[in-house]
């Protein structure tokens, strides 16, 4: 599963320095990389042999159709399989929307995972960057606009329910937390113990401070596509994060995502209230918030099922079982249900 990753990650950083906006044809790559592993840059993606696999994750479906897409439109221009890697991704982006729910790829719930959100926006940002392109004209011989509409609908609505979970005060202010799929289980508590003390906000212009329960990638994409700018990101980052770099997989959907606002394309599209596979209430107070699926994650692989962040101490929890549970938050509370496309009785009850 790594290597298919890595197969699937190298072919999205190749084909982005290949073939870079506004153009979208293929260039020289003059940069140098720090890995031993680089192959030539020669208007190919490196690993065309993962195109043809079905099988794999939801985020390794999600780059493959991103793959499948710049390969048959792009690099290796082919009629007859561009139409149905396109008809494919529509499908792909819709049925999450009309069917399965928000990264729930047929019976497979990766729903607001943070271990794979990088994978997820790099596949994420790859698309936006080539359905724009195919709906604008780069490509002489489709020009069709479903696919954008597709995968902005599906940002939007990861924006959406991000902002259900972002930490609005103290050390950890501008990031997400909210329970979801493949989680490691542990720590379950971060600071531990929470500090008794309150924390301040941090000013903008900090390095980030890393934690164990959110994804820096997905927070900082998060952020990006919310203010629009680099420069809106609240955080101090690397002298190389915005620089996409094909030794540093991780980080590549936020330099794609950097490329795309620098040339013009939007992040934001109308969509109704988004939808996942498992239902979600989110409470959300003026000093914290808290969230979990009252009929558990069915079909997701080792998923958190509460969460919370505490604004005043900077503390933040995910579990299986709600243990740590939260403080009492003051304030008005805001009762937020992400509907599902499971019934949930017990939320009912």
């Amino acid at each position: 599963m790594a290597q298919t990753n890595f197969f699937l990650g190298r072919n999205t950083t190749y084909f982005h320095l290949q073939y870079p906006l506004p153009n979208l044809k293929c260039v020289p790559v003059k940069a140098s990389f720090d890995c031993k592993d680089i192959t030539p840059f020669n208007c190919q993606l490196p690993y065309p042999e993962v195109l043809n696999g079905s099988g794999g994750t939801p985020n390794q479906k999600t780059e493959r159709v991103a793959n499948q897409i710049a390969c048959y439109f792009f690099t290796n221009p082919d009629h007859k399989k561009a139409k149905a890697a396109y008809e494919a991704a529509v499908r792909f982006f819709n049925d999450q929307a009309n069917s399965t729910g928000h990264q729930c790829v047929g019976a497979a719930d990766e729903a607001l995972s943070a271990s794979h959100g990088p994978i997820w926006w790099r596949a994420i940002a790859s698309l936006r960057i080539t359905s724009w392109g195919i709906a604008n004209g780069k490509v002489s011989w489709h020009k069709d606009d479903g696919l954008e509409k597709a995968v902005l609908g599906w940002i939007q609505w990861h924006q959406d329910l991000s902002a259900l979970g972002e930490i609005e005060g103290g050390s950890q202010k501008w990031k997400v937390l909210l329970p979801g799929a493949r989680w490691d289980g542990s720590p379950t508590l971060f600071p531990d113990p929470c500090p008794k003390v309150v924390a301040e906000d941090p000013p903008p212009g900090q390095p980030y401070p890393k934690d164990p329960m959110t994804d820096q990638v997905s927070n900082v994409i998060y952020q990006l596509i919310k203010t629009g700018s680099v420069s809106g990101v609240p955080w101090k980052l690397g002298k190389n994060f915005w620089i996409l770099d094909p030794c540093a997989l991780d980080r590549a959907g936020a330099p794609l995502g950097k490329s795309a606002l620098e040339n013009g394309l939007t992040f934001s599209a109308p969509a109704g209230p988004p939808k996942l596979h498992s239902q979600l209430p989110v409470d959300r107070y003026p000093v914290g918030h808290g969230a979990h699926y009252p009929c558990g994650m069915p079909e997701a692989l080792k998923p958190s099922i509460w969460g919370w962040a505490d604004y005043t101490t900077g503390c933040m929890s995910l579990s299986t079982d709600g243990d740590p549970q939260p403080p009492a938050f003051s304030g008005e509370k805001k009762e937020t249900v992400v509907d599902s496309f499971v019934a949930c009785p017990e939320a009912a009850g």
